[in-house]
């Protein structure tokens, strides 16, 4: 189903393979995770997030897939605790890993409000 914002008329994109997320000012957004962008990873990063996939009974897809779809509002608790160094001594470089997944497998849209009364929506 379409979002809306009261008041406009419904974007009418399809939403089929995107999870929605709302930022912290209201802003609706949605990503879409694309896994064959995967080799977009360094080496490095491929690594520490092949072992977390391992420590975890998945696959280096399977985690990728659940770290690109991650809410911002869960990404940033952990965020919290590399900042504040109670994550543990491996958080800081598991977490540099995900943001370089989110980065190579993500696409990230918001919903755009129509220009004047009746325009739809749009996701940019």
């Amino acid at each position: 189903m379409p979002m809306q914002r009261e008041g406009s008329t419904p974007a009418t994109d399809d939403n089929v393979g995107w999870t929605m997320d709302k930022l912290r000012d209201g802003t609706l957004i949605r990503v879409k995770v694309y896994l064959e962008r995967i080799d977009r990873l360094s080496d490095h990063h491929r690594a520490i997030l092949t072992e977390e996939a391992r420590d975890r009974r998945m696959t280096l897809l399977e985690y990728v897939g659940w770290v690109g779809r991650m809410p911002k509002s869960e990404l940033h608790v952990y965020r919290d605790q590399v900042r504040s160094g109670s994550g543990g001594p491996r958080l800081p470089d598991v977490y540099d890993a995900w943001l370089s997944a989110r980065m190579a497998v993500q696409e990230v849209q918001s919903l755009q409000r129509g220009l004047g009364p009746g325009e739809p929506d749009l996701w940019l």
